[in-house]
């Protein structure tokens, strides 16, 4: 007689449906925004450059290079295409679903709750986002959650394999995305935590599982000395001169709200009573959660804030994307919250009216970004952005035509989609020693820079030539300045998306 299936096994099975969920979250309209500044680092470091040379690249920037490590590897077989570096993103950020059931349900001892977490993961917005680019994010995002599995499983089983997987996963952590330091250093908070609660330590005398600890800890230290030197290089380069804003009033209201629901431009009255909410959520988990893994995911997600707090008072550091990560544990904190809700009905009740705002507002920051879904509705509310201004170039543009971009927020870009055969120059007020490095310089050498006087010289634009102009309206750019010679022939304009990325332009000129 066939086996019969478990109640708990059933139960289990609804795991796939949340899986599916995460999928769909995460794949829809996922090529109806183009690749973008940030995306195009990611595509041209595997595309363009062999392996030494993207190594020596990878060194010029400020991220670590394990994700670009195996997006190259990614890339053999599933090619260069949009949607396969952004399939890349999609397949790390189902896993994080599943890490996700996997964490609580080992946490709580409560497969029920972990199927709610891994809900409101799947549903998250900040979550489905961050699917969308092709970057580092959702690797870090698994990794995070799937080593703190590994932690507490290390914890419970006392061996050396289960420590070692532990420190393995610490250091691909560490070596995805550097904010995901503190992400470690909250798990490590966590560890002392337990140590001491379960005396570990006492009198100056060690336990096993303490060695384990620090053996664990220093694995992933050992993993990462090969590229310590270049991580101290790469701070000092942030240090001396960054892009990011410093903070206001309205940063970590503004960061609560979006690890939740997402979008852009909340009210700050909606802010203020987010944050208030917040604060008693976290009290009630507080006082209301017996389980002593509790503190592993509260660290997850305090650690972070306080952490970019301080060192912002340095360097500006705190930006909400970079909190995609402590945004795990305080979805899991939600879902605990509605989980201790004492009666069933107003349990099942509060889950709904929660998960139908996180739909809700999933489909408002597609809305607000003025894109419809592209396999049914191609009307002027899409927003091709650079892949249609770029296609113009690829279809018009002639063998010695002259290509100029007016912005290296678009340069970059440009290069992913030109297909011309024609080497862009990017036009630029100074030699490649004078622009900032988060301007990109990581991919620039000189020959890809034109001095915007030199434009003017005969020796770079003869008469009767092509020349096509590709500039933005984003990221506070605006039309370079032109020689008077040069008559417009054609000019096309293709908004962006989201909006602060304004409108790209293709400008056709003929040099007279």
């Amino acid at each position: 007689m066939p086996r019969k299936i478990t109640r708990k096994e059933i139960s289990s099975l609804w795991l796939i449906p949340v899986l599916l969920v995460g999928f769909f979250f995460r794949l829809y309209n996922n090529t109806a925004v183009a690749l973008w500044h940030d995306e195009a680092f990611s595509a041209l470091y595997v595309r363009d450059y062999s392996w030494s040379e993207m190594m020596y690249r990878i060194g010029l920037d400020v991220h670590p290079p394990l994700y670009y490590w195996l997006l190259r590897i990614w890339t053999f077989p599933f090619g260069m295409g949009l949607i396969s570096l952004r399939g890349f993103s999609i397949l790390f950020g189902v896993l994080t679903v599943w890490a996700a059931y996997l964490l609580v349900k080992k946490a709580f001892g409560n497969q029920t709750l972990g199927l709610l977490a891994a809900l409101l993961v799947a549903l998250n917005p900040f979550q489905a986002q961050y699917a969308l680019e092709a970057r580092m994010y959702t690797l870090g995002t698994f990794l995070i959650l799937y080593s703190s599995y590994w932690l507490l499983k290390a914890l419970d089983t006392k061996r050396w394999k289960d420590w070692i997987i532990y420190g393995v996963l610490a250091a691909a952590c560490i070596y995805t995305h550097y904010y995901l330091i503190f992400s470690v250093a909250a798990q490590g908070l966590y560890l002392v935590y337990w140590l001491f609660k379960n005396k570990q330590v006492n009198s100056g005398i060690l336990k096993n599982q303490t060695i384990r600890v620090i053996g664990a800890y220093a694995l992933s230290f050992i993993l990462f000395l090969p590229w310590l030197k270049q991580f101290l290089i790469q701070r000092s380069r942030v240090e001396h001169q960054y892009w990011i804003p410093p903070m206001d009033r309205w940063s970590i209201p503004s960061t609560i709200w979006k690890m939740i629901f997402g979008g852009q431009g909340i009210r700050h009255l909606i802010l203020e009573i987010a944050t208030i909410i917040t604060i008693v959520i976290i009290y009630l988990f507080i006082r209301r959660i017996k389980n002593q893994e509790k503190w592993l995911i509260l660290f997850g997600l305090l650690v972070p804030f306080v952490a970019s707090i301080l060192l912002s008072l340095q360097t500006a550091l705190y930006l909400d994307r970079y909190f995609v990560f402590a945004s795990l544990y305080f979805t899991i904190l939600v879902a605990c919250i509605l989980y201790q809700i004492p009666r069933p009905q107003m349990r099942q009740a509060i889950a709904v009216l929660f998960i139908t705002a996180m739909v809700f507002t999933f489909f408002k920051n597609w809305r607000d970004m003025k894109i419809k879904n592209i396999f049914i509705d191609r009307s002027q509310n899409f927003r091709p952005g650079m892949a249609a201004a770029s296609a113009v170039v690829n279809e018009y543009a002639r063998p010695g035509d002259r290509i100029y971009v007016g912005s290296s927020f678009v340069y970059f870009t440009f290069r992913y989609y030109n297909h011309t055969g024609i080497s862009p120059k990017l036009i630029s007020s100074g030699p490649l020693e004078s622009i900032p490095h988060f301007s990109g310089t990581a991919l620039l050498s000189p020959n890809d820079l034109v001095l915007n006087d030199t434009i003017f010289n005969k020796s770079e634009v003869e008469r009767n030539d092509t020349v096509w102009l590709v500039w933005t309206t984003g990221f506070g750019s605006n039309k370079p300045n032109v020689p008077g010679s040069w008559s417009t022939v054609a000019e096309y304009q293709y908004p962006d998306a989201p909006g602060f990325k304004g409108d790209i332009y293709i400008t056709q000129y003929h040099v007279n």
